[in-house]
């Protein structure tokens, strides 16, 4: 069976604790994990959590003598996009407008940071334009 790509698996508390040690540290082994977690977990099940986080393809690791040293294959705000992607799709049919409506209707965002947003957008589609840049959106409404 082919690993499933880190944007369509989906971390546990746990694991979100542990990438966020990785994150932070860049490289580290089970024994810092362990650590930076108080101990409450033990050596084993430190090194179950980074396997199966590996195998979801959010961390890479390479062997320094006896010990797997581990890395993040991929940054947090590309996980970030992934898991955000994920929730558009199966709750807005896709749409991002849809999201943003939804974040409106359930006042999550008011008119003021909307507008804020608003100015950052055009700013940023504006550099892209200066820079030859081309649209990076989906057809239809599904940017």
């Amino acid at each position: 069976m082919a690993r499933p790509t880190p944007a369509a698996a989906s971390l546990s508390p746990l694991e979100s604790r542990v990438m966020d040690i990785v994150w932070r540290r860049g490289e580290t082994s089970a024994e810092d994990v362990e650590r930076e977690l108080g101990g409450r977990l033990s050596n084993a099940s430190v090194r179950t959590v980074l396997r199966r986080i590996e195998r979801k393809g959010f961390v890479t690791h390479r062997q320094d003598g006896r010990a797997f040293v581990y890395g993040p294959r991929l940054d947090p705000d590309t996980v970030a996009r992934g898991i955000l992607r994920r929730l558009i799709d199966r709750f807005y049919g896709g749409s991002v407008e849809q999201l943003v409506v939804g974040l409106i209707d359930g006042k999550l965002i008011d008119r003021r940071r909307l507008n804020h947003l608003s100015r950052q957008v055009s700013k940023s589609a504006a550099a892209g334009e200066s820079a030859g840049g081309r649209s990076r959106g989906r057809k239809g409404d599904r940017r």
